[in-house]
């Protein structure tokens, strides 16, 4: 599976993550919270066919992108049930909260996705495990095969997703990191937000995981 970042064009929104099956080009696209020239060149200089668009949660920096997505790709939107709301909602999405001025289309998911799922494109395969805590339907993807987990904010380098926003329950957001550290062996983790990690980092370094101990 190769992995392309897609790094924001704006500070305020989320990291998106372009995975290829390398044997059939197939591909998904994690949180396009944005869908301009850098996300659509790097899906078009990369050959890739998406086939999903994989949602960790439905905060705004994170959604803003699926429909134009949708649109451009014919991808299929996928999310967690307890977040879908926020698909068509600028109060569950957070856009009133920080005066977004955008336009949030009416979206319904395609498809939800809940713990234990297993996302199949090409040869590859993502297990879906529910992380709430920073929402109610946040997920985190995880591929065993080549030991990766795209966390969106449920973790991040050396810290984790904030529980103060509307949906937010920091009791939650422990017993997924808990979930996660407690994966056997080390896997390379991709946030939603700032630099990759690793859980053998996280698990003596972070600092919402070591006053959990």
């Amino acid at each position: 599976m190769r992995i392309i970042s897609v790094l924001p064009e704006h500070e305020a929104f989320a990291n998106s993550y372009l995975l290829i099956d390398e044997e059939t080009s197939e591909a998904v696209y994690i949180d396009p919270g944005y869908f301009l020239d850098n996300a659509v060149n790097a899906i078009k200089n990369s050959g890739a066919r998406v086939k999903y668009l994989l949602l960790t949660h439905g905060h705004f920096d994170h959604i803003l992108g699926a429909h134009a997505a949708k649109e451009t790709l014919g991808a299929k939107i996928a999310i967690h049930p307890e977040d879908e709301k926020c698909l068509s909602s600028r109060l569950y999405s957070l856009m009133d909260t920080f005066d977004v001025d955008a336009e949030i289309f009416p979206e319904k998911a395609d498809f939800y996705i809940i713990d234990g799922d297993v996302i199949e494109f090409g040869n590859s395969k993502l297990k879906v495990m529910h992380t709430p805590g920073h929402t109610p339907g946040g997920v985190c993807f995880i591929s065993e095969r080549d030991r990766v987990i795209f966390s969106g904010d449920t973790l991040f380098h050396s810290t984790a997703g904030r529980t103060d926003c509307i949906g937010g329950n920091f009791e939650e957001l422990c017993a997924s990191l808990k979930k996660l550290i407690s994966l056997e062996g080390n896997y390379t983790v991709y946030p939603g937000h700032s630099i990759a990690t690793d859980l053998d980092h996280e698990r003596k370094r972070n600092f919402i995981i070591r006053r959990m101990k």
